[in-house]
């Protein structure tokens, strides 16, 4: 499995789904990668992009370690392949993104691009899942709408390609959003508490 995302990938989340892959049997070998703020635009540009140095400069989670420096992970390279592309060129059976809130405020066209890049460098016969985050703490009502709406561009431009696990629902609108414990300072990030109530939502569908 290869798994990458943002900082809900980067921090509590991340971590508790890594460690239920690792206790699943069938899956022999896991490699995660959370770099917060990142978004697909990062991981599926080419490596001469600003978006790309961009993660390079970034430290990250890497499987069950953090403050990992991108640049000795996934940018030690010469050519100018996608980072996503380089980190797929063994083709795990399954690759797992967790992607949203850094996509909010792009237009439906921009974000169906950068998802249609990382999706381009699947082969037909790897599986794919894709999380999209849960909702903000319910009084940040303007950036949920935002939210909400992001989402509806992230599933179009997956499509049937990726099993699509949505964060934000109608159940973790009206009840996981109005839970002050399941966020951190911010109400934006996840407290491990609120991580822990996302993953026993979202678990049936993991593998």
């Amino acid at each position: 499995v290869l798994y990458i995302g943002d900082s809900q990938s980067e921090g509590y989340l991340g971590g508790i789904i890594y460690e239920h892959l690792k206790k699943v049997s069938q899956v022999p070998k896991i490699k995660l990668i959370g770099v917060g703020s990142s978004s697909p635009r990062h991981w599926g540009d080419n490596r001469s992009s600003k978006n790309s140095k961009w993660l390079c400069k970034r430290s990250g989670r890497l499987n069950n370690k953090s403050a990992v420096k991108m640049k000795k992970v996934i940018c030690d390279y010469s050519d100018q392949k996608p980072i996503f592309t380089k980190l797929n060129e063994n083709k795990s059976d399954l690759v797992i993104f967790q992607f949203l809130g850094n996509s909010m405020g792009f237009n439906e066209s921009y974000i169906s691009k950068k998802i249609g890049n990382l999706l381009g460098a699947l082969a037909d016969s790897q599986q794919c899942l894709f999380i999209t985050s849960p909702p903000y703490y319910k009084d940040l009502v303007e950036k949920n709408k935002l939210r909400i709406k992001t989402q509806d561009y992230f599933v179009k431009a997956i499509g049937n390609r990726c099993t699509i696990i949505k964060g934000v629902t109608e159940e973790t609108l009206k009840d996981y959003a109005f839970k002050r414990e399941n966020f951190l300072g911010d109400r934006i990030h996840l407290s491990k508490k609120g991580a822990l109530a996302f993953f026993d939502m979202i678990k049936q569908d993991l593998p």
